[in-house]
């Protein structure tokens, strides 16, 4: 609440409004009518002045996060090009696919696009048990409209991805957005998380195995590939993925 400012004396934070509102006085004998409107005008400059300060440092108005030219548009998902991955894992099977939950708000819109790689090679005897291995990498665009996104940002990037899985290790990217960070997750799968303004965009990779066997319950389990070697690849790509937003 902004309080009006006092007439005579200084204002002094923290005192009720009582205290400092002088527009319900009567004006004192002998006041000229003349000098009455001059402390109007200086009181409305003064209430405008400070209204204006609550717009430019509350995040009103012109306060609102800058997205930066970047937009979801119609197929957003077709940013997901993985130019680098593709060459290193293997190709997308199929276009990447938009997911359910959509969003588009006055105060955020978001997002969720996902893909699965060609399948990894496996050994004879796991393929022959039933088992195929591949990558997928999802993406999260967020356009936050309405409130920064910066604060909430860096606790879910160094505490928790923004999928809530626990966090192995955290590194930051410097030269990508306001702020970014390479996340490493407890089950190995790493995630690029970047802060660009009001934006806020996740790609990571996963691997996911499938089992197409004639036993209902396989026995053992097939060797998972470690994705570290692909994280300097999963970086190149969300650096297109950013670019391909603002196209």
């Amino acid at each position: 609440m902004i309080s009006e400012p006092e007439m005579v004396g200084e204002f002094e934070p923290g005192e009720p409004a009582e205290a400092v509102s002088g527009f319900d006085r009567k004006p004192a004998a002998g006041r000229r009518y003349g000098a009455g409107l001059l402390w109007a005008a200086a009181g409305a400059l003064v209430a405008s002045a400070v209204w204006a300060a609550a717009v430019f440092g509350y995040g009103f108005g012109e306060g609102k996060p800058d997205l930066r030219g970047y937009r979801l548009g119609e197929k957003p998902c077709v940013a997901m090009q993985l130019k680098a991955l593709s060459g290193s894992v293997g190709k997308a099977e199929s276009e990447p696919t938009e997911l359910s939950g959509r969003v588009e708000h006055p105060a955020i819109d978001r997002v969720d696009c996902a893909v699965s790689l060609a399948p990894f090679e496996v050994s004879e005897e796991e393929r022959g048990d039933g088992w195929s291995v591949q990558v997928s990498v999802s993406m999260r665009v967020e356009l936050h409209k309405e409130t920064d996104p910066g604060p909430e940002f860096e606790a879910l990037s160094t505490e928790a991805d923004p999928f809530g899985n626990e966090v192995a290790e955290v590194e930051g990217i410097p030269g990508l957005g306001d702020s970014a960070y390479l996340v490493t997750r407890d089950d190995q799968s790493s995630l690029v998380a970047v802060r660009d303004g009001g934006v806020v965009m996740t790609l990571g990779m996963s691997v996911s195995t499938t089992y197409d066997g004639d036993d209902d319950y396989p026995e053992g389990e097939v060797d998972v590939p470690d994705l570290t070697p692909y994280q300097g690849d999963l970086l190149s790509d969300a650096h297109e993925v950013l670019d391909a937003l603002k196209a």
